[in-house]
C-alpha cells in the first residue's frame, strides 16, 4: 500500500528551497583559484555578466513546509473535501516545531538532478496548534523532472517540475481526533511508516517577488506496508516518450505518471499530479482537451509480437475507464492531489477480465469526425508491462564500503522474477554544473566516472520481483580523480535483460554514485596543512555561515567555536543540524576533523602548524579535461538546473551533428 491506497489525506500550499548557488559551478570548488565575486547574487538586469554567485548566493539550504494544509482525503470510495466532511480537512500540514527546518542538498555539483531532502520533520496539527502525528521524512531525491510549467509568470522562473516520494517513519500519534480520516489512518499504518508524495512546482529565482526561494507543493499522505518500496509504487507504470536532444518535454506533452490497480475492489488510481502541462506558477492547468485513461485491447507483449508504440487508436480498440477532471481547475488539484480514483465495477466484463493483461493508456480524441471515433495516444505503459526500479538512487560510498540497492522487477504491476542487467548511464551527470563562462584564472572541469565502482553485470529477481544490487567503492578510494573536489561520481543505468528493444524508459531510472577519495590521517593532523583546505572550502562555497556565525576559512574564528563544530560534525547525516549542510565530506576528513578539534596542543587550542608557502602553478593538473558544449546563458542560468539541462541538451545535439 502507498500514498495511492486509502485512507489518503491530500495537502497543498508551499515550500522553501533556499538552496545556496555558489557550489552549483563544480569549478568553484578550486580552493586557489577561487575569487570574491562568485559569492555575489548574479547583477540586476539579468544580462550577460561575469562569472558570479547566481540567483541566491546566500542561501541557507533549508527546506520547509510553509502554510501547508490538508485540503482533500479519501476513505474507500468516498472523498472528503471540507470540514463538513471530515474535521482533518483545514488542519495544518507543516515541519518540526522543536528543531530547525529540514535540508535540501545536492549529491554534488556535477550531479545536480537528484537533489535529496534530509531531516526534515513532518508534523500534522489541529487549529490548537496540538500535534496529532509527526514522523521523519526518510531522504529521497527527487524524480520525474520536465519542464511542465509552459510560461515564465515571472524573470527565470523554474519551469520544471518533479516529485518527491519517501516515507515518514518513526510516525507518533498523540491523543484522539474525532476524524474518521485519521483514525482509519492511524489504524492502517504499520510499524510507524506512512507514505508521502509531493508535487513541486512554481518556484521562483527571482530576488524581487514574493515567491523568491518559495514553491508550490502539492501531495499526499497513505499507509506504508513493509516489504514494498519506500520511494516508488509498485503498479503500473505510464512511459512519456521525449527527443533525446530535448528530454525535458514530452513528445505529446504529457509526462509519465502510476497508476494502481485493485482487482478486488476494482478500481485503478491514477496519480496526475505532476504529468499534466501547466500555464504558470500558480498551477493553472494547460488546456489540452478532453483526456482519458484506457486499457488498449491489443495484449501488446511478446507473445503477440513485437510489442508496439501506439499513436492513434480508434474507439473499437480500447476501453475507456474514465475521463480525467483536470479541468476542474485549481481547486480540483488541491482537495485530489491530481489523483483520480477509476470504478470499473459497472463497465463492461472485458475490462476486469483483461486489466491485468492488457496496457494502460492515456488518450485525447482527435477532431476527425469518424465512427468510430479516433484517439491520439499521449502516454502509454511500458511496453509488455515490464518494469524495474531501484528504490533508495543515490548513494555516498567510502572506501572500501557497500551499498545494498533494493531492486523490484514487476509485469503490468505484478511482481515478476526475471533477470536484470547493469550498464554505465551517468545520465545528466558531468560538466561545470553552471555553463561556460571562462573564468579568471581559467578553472578545468574535471572528468566523471573514471576509475572504477564494483558492481554485478547481471543478476535475478525472485518470485517477489525482489533483488539486492550490491555496490562497493574501491578500498584505495578513485585516486583524487578530480583534483580540487572530493571523490569520483558514477552512474548505473539497469534494465530488464529481455525487455523489448523499443522500450522508452523513464530517464530518471539510473543510481548515481559519489564514492570518496581515501585519506591518511596523520598523527597529529594541523590546521595547516591539513584542516584549512578542506574548511577553506566550505568558507568560500557557503557565505552565509561565514558571514552570520564563524568564518570557516580562518583559524582564529574556527577555534573560538571548538564545542559547536565538534557537535556539529558528530552529528548523524540525517540530523538537521548535521554539517557540513551538503553531506559531501568523507569519514576519513570527517574523523581527521573531529580527532584536530578534540586533542589540543599546549596552548589549549587544536594544534595550528605551519602554513606552506605557496609556489605558482599553472591551471591544468595533467588530468582528463571535459570540454564542454559552448552555451550562451543569461546570468540567472549559469548555475544549477537549467544549466544542467541546456548543458545536456547541448551535449545531444552537438552529438547527433556529428557524422
Amino acid at each position: 500500500m502507498s500514498y495511492l491506497d486509502t485512507p489518503r489525506l491530500n495537502f497543498s500550499g508551499f515550500f522553501q528551497a533556499d538552496v545556496s548557488t555558489v557550489n552549483n559551478d563544480v569549478r568553484y570548488f578550486d580552493v586557489d583559484a577561487f575569487q570574491e565575486s562568485y559569492q555575489k547574487i548574479a547583477p540586476i538586469p539579468y544580462s550577460d555578466t561575469p562569472p558570479n554567485g547566481a540567483w541566491n548566493p546566500d542561501g541557507t539550504g533549508t527546506f520547509r513546509l510553509v502554510d501547508c494544509k490538508i485540503t482533500g482525503g479519501r476513505l474507500g470510495n468516498r472523498q472528503f473535501i471540507s470540514p463538513t466532511d471530515d474535521p482533518a480537512i483545514g488542519m495544518a500540514l507543516g515541519n518540526a516545531d522543536q528543531r530547525v527546518s529540514g535540508k535540501l542538498v545536492d549529491l554534488d555539483p556535477q550531479q545536480q538532478m537528484v537533489s535529496t531532502i534530509w531531516g526534515m520533520q513532518v508534523r500534522l496539527s489541529d487549529a490548537a496548534q496540538r500535534a496529532l502525528f509527526e514522523g521523519e521524512y526518510e531522504p529521497a531525491a527527487f524524480t520525474n523532472l520536465w519542464q511542465r510549467q509552459q510560461v515564465a509568470t515571472a524573470p527565470h522562473d523554474q519551469q520544471l517540475a518533479a516529485i518527491y516520494q519517501s516515507v515518514l517513519s518513526n510516525v507518533v500519534w498523540h491523543g484522539n481526533s474525532d476524524s474518521r480520516l485519521l483514525e482509519s489512518l492511524r489504524k492502517a499504518t504499520e510499524q510507524g511508516y506512512l507514505s508521502i508524495n509531493m508535487n513541486v512546482y512554481g518556484f521562483g529565482r527571482d530576488q524581487n517577488i514574493n515567491r523568491y526561494t518559495y514553491g508550490h507543493v502539492v501531495g499526499s499522505i497513505g499507509p506504508y506496508h513493509q516489504q514494498e518500496p519506500k520511494r516508488f509504487v509498485v503498479g503500473r507504470q505510464m512511459i512519456a516518450a521525449a527527443p533525446p536532444t530535448d528530454p525535458m518535454v514530452p513528445s505529446n506533452g504529457v509526462s509519465c505518471f502510476t497508476c494502481v490497480v485493485n482487482a478486488e475492489q476494482k478500481t485503478v488510481s491514477a496519480d496526475f499530479g505532476n504529468c499534466l502541462p501547466i500555464e504558470g506558477a500558480s498551477g493553472t492547468f494547460e488546456d489540452i482537451g478532453k483526456v482519458f485513461l484506457a486499457i488498449a485491447k491489443q495484449p501488446n507483449d511478446a507473445k503477440t509480437g513485437a510489442p508496439e508504440i501506439f499513436t492513434t487508436l480508434d474507439g473499437n480498440s480500447i476501453a475507456l475507464l474514465g475521463e480525467v477532471p483536470y479541468q476542474g481547475g485549481q481547486s480540483w488539484y488541491e482537495q485530489h492531489a491530481g489523483i483520480v480514483d477509476m470504478d470499473y465495477s459497472k463497465l463492461d466484463s472485458w475490462v476486469a477480465d483483461n486489466i491485468n493483461s492488457h496496457p494502460l493508456i492515456l488518450v485525447s480524441p482527435t477532431a476527425a469526425q469518424t465512427v468510430p471515433p479516433i484517439y491520439k495516444v499521449l502516454v502509454q505503459e511500458s511496453l509488455a508491462g515490464l518494469y524495474l526500479r531501484a528504490d533508495q538512487f543515490v548513494y555516498r560510498l567510502n572506501p572500501g564500503e557497500t551499498a545494498d540497492v533494493a531492486m523490484y522487477s514487476s509485469c503490468y504491476g505484478q511482481p515478476l522474477a526475471t533477470t536484470i542487467v547493469t550498464s554505465v548511464n551517468t545520465g545528466f551527470m558531468g560538466g561545470t554544473g553552471g555553463g561556460d563562462a571562462p573564468l579568471d584564472p581559467p578553472v578545468e572541469t574535471p572528468v566523471i566516472n573514471t576509475g572504477s565502482l564494483n558492481y554485478p553485470a547481471q543478476l535475478n529477481t525472485d518470485e517477489h520481483g525482489r533483488t539486492i544490487l550490491t555496490l562497493t567503492a574501491p578500498a584505495e578510494g578513485p585516486g583524487n580523480p578530480r583534483v580540487y573536489i572530493d571523490g569520483q561520481l558514477y552512474g548505473i543505468g539497469y534494465a530488464i535483460k529481455n525487455q523489448p528493444d523499443n522500450t522508452i524508459s523513464n530517464i530518471w531510472n539510473l543510481i548515481s554514485v559519489l564514492a570518496f577519495d581515501k585519506i591518511v590521517m596523520p598523527e597529529h593532523p594541523a590546521w595547516y596543512p591539513d584542516i584549512e583546505p578542506i574548511f577553506k572550502q566550505y568558507a568560500n562555497l557557503y557565505p552565509i555561515m561565514s558571514r552570520h556565525l564563524i568564518y570557516l576559512g580562518e583559524y582564529e574564528s574556527v577555534v573560538q567555536n571548538v564545542r559547536i563544530l565538534d557537535m556539529a560534525f558528530a552529528l548523524p547525516m540525517n540530523n538537521p543540524n548535521h554539517m557540513p549542510v551538503t553531506r559531501d565530506l568523507s569519514e576519513g576528513k570527517r574523523n581527521m576533523i573531529l580527532h584536530w578539534l578534540r586533542h589540543p596542543g599546549p596552548d589549549g587550542k587544536p594544534l595550528k602548524g605551519v602554513q606552506a608557502v605557496k609556489v605558482a602553478t599553472t591551471p591544468s593538473s595533467g588530468k582528463p579535461i571535459a570540454q564542454p558544449v559552448p552555451l550562451h546563458l543569461e546570468a540567472l542560468q549559469t548555475a544549477g538546473k537549467t544549466a544542467v539541462v541546456l548543458a545536456h541538451i547541448a551535449n545531444q545535439s552537438n552529438k547527433g551533428s556529428q557524422p
